[in-house]
């Protein structure tokens, strides 16, 4: 009996706990979970550390009238931000990585336009000055003018680079002599007549209008010369410009060699075939050790016959386009700089440039008379002036009168 009241007792109590979960005497309902007031409450229980949430303390109580208070806040917040950082900082050093650390070792600082910065050129003062006076005469481009055609002409970067060159491999000093063949505006003869200051710089041009602003250009150049040194102005060996330069104008293939030149020069871009022959003998034949020129040794060599060899070359740039050409040091095959004799009484020199060598050779005063008077000559000759023309006027209506007179 008492297993049966038992029994029944049980089935009771889950019909009464079924009507609590709508009606359903399968579902059994769970005891509440004890909900927990205070911090205290958990750690009584038994809750593990671990997951036991820590509750942040209290802020001060800030009054709205204590502005010092709440700056003071932000000042403590903000320390404490600093040093936090620094502390992680100093607990954990950033390294840089491998790559990033041989690239910063290896790579050159780059300069303007992706040139590197221990490729600077150094350029000296008394050459900027002749630049920039021939840049006011004729311009950086170069070519004949109005209406005239217009040649390639090297920067003065280029024409530095080559310089460098020349000085480090064919012994281009201020004792050298420097032809430029197609000397155009000039440009080379007046940059190598200040840096190195060769003993004497000369250009032969054919086209008498290129021969004209060349000469126009050294005759402005001679006259800055001129005026430094008269003006008694105290400037640096680099800040002088010198005057040992001379043009002509004339055709170089009736010359029967280079001598007395030690270097020729040629920016031989669009040199026919005649010429590169009738050069090919007259290089071969003289005692010019040096050729230096903007064509492979294919042409130069196997093409034409220069009796030379490649020292070295180097990539120029020009102005006014992006067009670049490479430029070729040759030496004359069996050369020997020990045994040369280049010295200027025991070389001979052609019937063609001796003028022009013996006017370089003088003072600063002949050579910038006689070239102001060969621009002269050469821009007012022939030109009608204000007072002629008043003249001719005159004479033509007396010679109108004296024909009415006559009738």
């Amino acid at each position: 009996m008492s297993k049966m009241r038992g029994s029944a007792t049980r089935k009771r109590n889950i019909l009464a706990s079924g009507k609590k979960n709508g009606g359903h005497p399968d579902i059994v309902s769970s005891p509440k979970k004890k909900r927990f007031s205070s911090a205290s409450d958990v750690k009584s229980v038994g809750t593990p550390p671990s997951k036991t949430a820590s509750v942040p303390p209290k802020p001060n109580k800030v009054t709205p009238n204590s502005k010092h208070n709440r700056t003071t806040d932000k000042k403590d917040g903000a320390r404490r931000a600093l040093e936090m950082s620094a502390s992680l900082t100093s607990s954990t050093p950033t390294k840089p990585s491998p790559l990033a650390s041989s690239v910063m070792e290896s790579d050159p600082i780059k300069g303007a336009f992706g040139k590197l910065a221990s490729e600077a050129i150094h350029i000296q003062s008394n050459t900027r000055s002749v630049y920039k006076i021939v840049n006011k005469q004729t311009g950086s481009v170069g070519g004949n003018g109005s209406f005239g055609a217009i040649y390639g002409e090297l920067t003065v970067g280029s024409m530095q680079k080559m310089v460098n060159l020349m000085k480090k491999y064919t012994e281009f000093s201020a004792s050298s002599r420097f032809i430029d063949v197609g000397s155009g505006l000039g440009k080379p003869s007046l940059h190598v007549a200040q840096d190195p200051g060769v003993e004497f710089s000369y250009g032969i041009e054919m086209e008498r209008v290129r021969w004209m602003l060349g000469m126009s250009n050294l005759n402005e150049v001679l006259k800055a010369a001129y005026g430094q040194q008269y003006a008694g102005e105290q400037l640096h060996e680099e800040g002088m410009i010198k005057h040992r330069c001379m043009f002509d104008h004339g055709n170089v293939m009736e010359a029967e060699s280079f001598n007395p030149f030690t270097h020729v020069y040629m920016f031989s871009i669009g040199f026919p075939p005649k010429l590169w022959k009738r050069l090919s003998t007259m290089f071969n034949r003289s005692e010019s050790p040096y050729l230096i020129c903007y064509q492979a040794p294919r042409i130069i060599i196997e093409r034409y016959g220069f009796l030379v060899e490649l020292v070295k070359q180097a990539p120029t740039s020009m102005h006014g386009s992006s067009e670049g050409h490479m430029g070729y040091l040759y030496r004359r095959k069996g050369y020997d700089s020990c045994n040369a004799t280049l010295d200027k009484q025991e070389v001979a020199c052609d019937s063609l440039f001796e003028k022009a060598w013996n006017l370089a050779s003088g003072s600063l005063e002949g050579v910038q008379g006689y070239v102001n008077t060969q621009v002269q000559e050469q821009y007012f000759c022939g030109r009608r002036t204000r007072s002629s023309g008043i003249v001719m006027c005159a004479e033509s209506v007396e010679e109108d009168t004296d024909s009415e007179e006559e009738n």
